[in-house]
């Protein structure tokens, strides 16, 4: 759940064709993400790509994240029953290099809300992402959200590399 602090004036909403080209500056001002899971820039056509794979799956969503309702800063991207029923897989959380508010607060509560979302709408019950072994900062933000560190091994080939990843876990706990 939310921490004690003041939220950040953020919204998650579901993506549409309207937000395209927020979605591609978006992508655009987050080299950093796009040159660690992909070795290279996003493309000129990200936004279109992915949003036309979502539309062709019957269980990807993404959520972007406004920054007070003007602009587009971040987007959750994720998979319904995967690898599982009722497990929902965070394939990405990405903002922008440089956010109008502190990047960790806008992460947290982002992921908070996506979490009270499957909560209340949806059956729900873990909430998995992958993150790189070698990446000491965001081991620890998964694990300061209550995420769990799974045995399972994962390796994806990313730019010319074997990456080993850590797989996160969290229940989804209805009261």
């Amino acid at each position: 759940m939310p921490t004690t602090t003041q939220p950040p004036p953020i919204k998650l909403k579901p993506l549409t064709t309207e937000m395209l080209a927020d979605l591609q500056r978006m992508y655009e001002a987050s080299r950093k993400y796009f040159i660690t899971f992909t070795s290279h820039p996003a493309s000129t056509i990200q936004a279109v790509n992915d949003y036309q794979q979502m539309l062709e799956s019957d269980d990807r969503a993404i959520m972007a994240i406004w920054w007070q309702d003007e602009q587009l800063i971040g987007a959750l991207d994720f998979r319904f029953h995967h690898p599982v029923e009722n497990v929902v897989w965070l394939g990405a959380l990405i903002l922008q290099d440089q956010t109008p508010g502190e990047r960790e607060e806008i992460a947290t509560w982002s992921v908070n809300i996506l979490e009270e979302w499957l909560r209340i709408a949806s059956p729900t019950i873990e909430l998995r992402t992958s993150v790189p072994l070698n990446d000491a900062e965001w081991m620890r933000f998964w694990k300061k959200l209550g995420f769990k560190l799974s045995p399972e091994p994962l390796r994806n080939h990313i730019a010319g590399k074997n990456i080993r990843f850590g797989i996160f876990k969290k229940k989804i706990t209805r009261e």
